[in-house]
């Protein structure tokens, strides 16, 4: 087909392609026949460049399902009787899958009086899909007897449930699109929503007491749990309230005090304190802010380290200096350990003789304690824990419970990653250095063999832990937590000292990681019991950044010092550290070597490298020969060295255990 740009030179045809050709919506013109003559940039990338290429010149029915294609021309038609826009609702197949379109079609008559056919396409898609999703919540909360209330991120209702209508005495009508401070009573104060607010943009849940005022101006409380919303994305998109009338639970008037005030002390407490304040400064600012709440006399709060004890990270007491800090006997920790799997509880203080603070706390006249969970991450991480004064009964320590939650949760939100860090890093770190002092791993050596002969040239020497842990993980676990070269460095001192017992004859090859190696001074010392010659493997997960640094940290060791590249195609170790590192050896890793004999392809790639190795004066030595056709075909291919279980498995040197 010829192709028709006449429509471009008509005033609203050109008008039409400037301000749509790269606009983010479909767009088209269609001439009288129904072939498209024009499509944006948008409709090309969304849809034509994956189900018709060749998109110009062609109709509907040339590239769509009869059925959609007839509902195309069918709504084009009515466009076009018409003579003014219509607008229709289509499921159109993008390149990502089916999308919703608001489709606007129109008439676009020429001088020549032909009638050509424009249209836009809104993509609805995603609009679509979060409007069923609020459907289907809606539906489910209709016969609810708590209020539900759902709002977007300016606080404007946008879906309220007949409980709501039936509590307040608003319909849903009246307040829809309406800000939710529709309900307020000005009984709470700014601090109070400062500190809602500051939960809820963190994401974390807002719990409290609300005084409301009915469209009838009377006053009810409600009890209220506040909710996030997020989107597939995880970024906050609305929010979700559901509240439980208790105005005949409460007296308001008492209650809102105690609101307003506790609602203040949490606001001033997330303004007080900064991200320069140190675990125990944030601490000790959340519980002497604690001790502001009516009644309390005493604030601790605990945390749990890894071994199950409690530590107090701080303590404070009304009119008196805070304590030295001391952990909670194993059996109290356990205790409170498992009580706080269960959340808030208040119970009696009893006279407990190992307890640290026990004459502290009697002294101060306690008999009633509350305590609430840090939670960070899915655990349990600590405790919250309010000692109330003498004159203060278990409905009044009840009423302020919901405030020390609303304190552990901001306490886990300030401190739990720290926490969690510094607990199992300490922890971690203590095991991996008595791993070093103790010795605990053996060395053991698997010879290296010439394929030909079937002598024995050389030996690996290998690690293993005496409490089964895997090599590879064990280093992994080292280098995380800045112990790698230690845990290198003795494992290599075992190594050298029991290479001694093997037969005179043989090099012996030593795994380093580049780390290691340009530290050079702590291996040199090691290397200086060698007597032998060594070959060190560079380990084959480490990135290697110096290349130069590395092959002067190698020259440095001495003329008895080869390098050899481990584990070829895999990790870091390719053909870039073979060139760069002019290494004497190349071993070729067990994924070429595994059923090498029925594997053209690798058998290939290690002919090419054997070739490689002669231009280059450098071996190749292949790991992990499992079958004795792996090794007939290592022959043929002309591989001079190999180890694996078939050759000979690891094994302690003489004179030395198994560990």
């Amino acid at each position: 087909m010829t192709r028709d740009d006449s429509f471009k030179s008509e005033p609203i045809g050109a008008a039409f392609v400037a301000l749509t050709v790269d606009a983010p919506v479909v767009a088209f013109i269609k001439d009288p026949a129904g072939r498209y003559v024009y499509a944006n940039r948008y409709l090309i990338a969304a849809v034509f460049e994956q189900v018709a290429p060749d998109w110009y010149g062609k109709t509907d029915a040339d590239f769509w399902p009869p059925l959609l294609a007839r509902v195309i021309r069918a709504n084009d038609e009515i466009a076009i009787r018409s003579g003014a826009m219509g607008v229709f609702a289509q499921e159109m197949p993008f390149v990502d899958g089916s999308h919703s379109l608001l489709m606007m079609k129109f008439p676009l008559t020429a001088q020549d009086r032909r009638t050509y056919l424009g249209g836009i396409g809104v993509d609805q898609t995603a609009l679509t899909r979060i409007d069923d999703e609020r459907d289907r919540l809606a539906a489910a909360v209709e016969q609810v007897a708590e209020s539900v209330i759902i709002s977007d991120l300016e606080g404007r209702i946008t879906y309220v449930n007949p409980a709501f209508e039936r509590i307040t005495g608003y319909s849903r009508d009246e307040v829809i699109g309406q800000n939710s401070r529709i309900l307020n009573s000005g009984i709470q104060s700014a601090t109070f929503y400062d500190a809602m607010w500051a939960s809820l943009t963190n994401g974390l849940p807002w719990i409290a007491d609300f005084v409301n005022r009915r469209k009838d101006g009377t006053l009810f409380t409600e009890e209220s749990v506040i909710s996030p919303i997020r989107d597939a994305a995880g970024a906050i998109a609305a929010y979700v309230a559901v509240k439980r009338d208790v105005t005949r639970e409460r007296a308001v008037e008492v209650r809102s005090v105690a609101i307003a005030h506790e609602r203040a002390v949490i606001a001033e407490t997330i303004r007080g304190l900064t991200i320069r304040d140190t675990t125990e400064t944030t601490a000790r600012a959340i519980c002497s802010q604690v001790l502001s709440l009516s009644g309390i006399v005493s604030a601790q709060l605990f945390i749990f380290e890894l071994d199950g004890r409690a530590m107090p990270l701080a303590m404070t007491v009304a009119g008196a200096p805070d304590p030295v800090l001391r952990r909670l006997p194993d059996g109290r920790s356990a205790y409170l350990r498992g009580r706080a799997a269960g959340g808030p509880w208040i119970e009696p203080w009893e006279i407990q003789p190992a307890h640290p603070y026990n004459d502290l706390l009697s002294g101060l006249g306690i008999h009633l304690a509350a305590y609430a969970p840090l939670r960070y991450g899915g655990h349990v991480i600590g405790l919250l824990v309010i000692d109330g004064a003498a004159s203060v009964d278990e409905p009044a320590l009840t009423e302020t419970l919901p405030a020390l939650v609303e304190f552990a949760d901001l306490a886990a939100a300030l401190l739990g990653s720290e926490v969690l860090n510094r607990t199992e890093a300490r922890i971690a770190r203590e095991r991996m250095l008595g791993v070093i002092a103790d010795g605990a791993f053996n060395p053991v050596f698997q010879p290296i063999v010439d394929l030909e002969s079937g002598e024995i040239v050389g030996y690996e020497a290998l690690t293993r832990f005496t409490d089964g842990v895997a090599p590879d993980v064990r280093f992994a676990a080292a280098g995380a937590i800045g112990l790698g070269i230690e845990l290198e460095s003795a494992t290599l001192e075992a190594a050298i000292a029991a290479e001694e017992t093997l037969p005179p004859n043989g090099w012996l090859n030593l795994n380093v990681s580049p780390e290691l190696l340009l530290a050079s001074k702590p291996l040199a010392t090691i290397l200086r019991g060698a007597r032998r010659r060594i070959v060190l493997e560079v380990t084959e997960h480490a990135a290697i950044s110096d290349y130069a640094a590395l092959r002067a940290a190698v020259a440095d060791l001495g003329p008895n010092v080869e390098l050899a590249i481990d584990d070829a195609g895999s990790g870091y170790a390719s053909l870039r550290h073979v060139v760069e590192l002019g290494a004497s050896f190349v071993k070729l890793d067990r994924s070429l070597v595994a059923a090498l004999d029925s594997d053209k392809s690798r058998q290939a790639m290690i002919a090419g490298l054997v070739h490689f190795s002669l231009l280059t004066d450098c071996q190749i030595l292949a790991e992990g020969i499992e079958t004795e056709a792996e090794l007939a075909t290592l022959r043929s291919l002309g591989v001079p060295l190999g180890q694996g279980y078939l050759l000979g498995r690891p094994m302690p040197a003489v004179g030395e255990s198994n560990g």
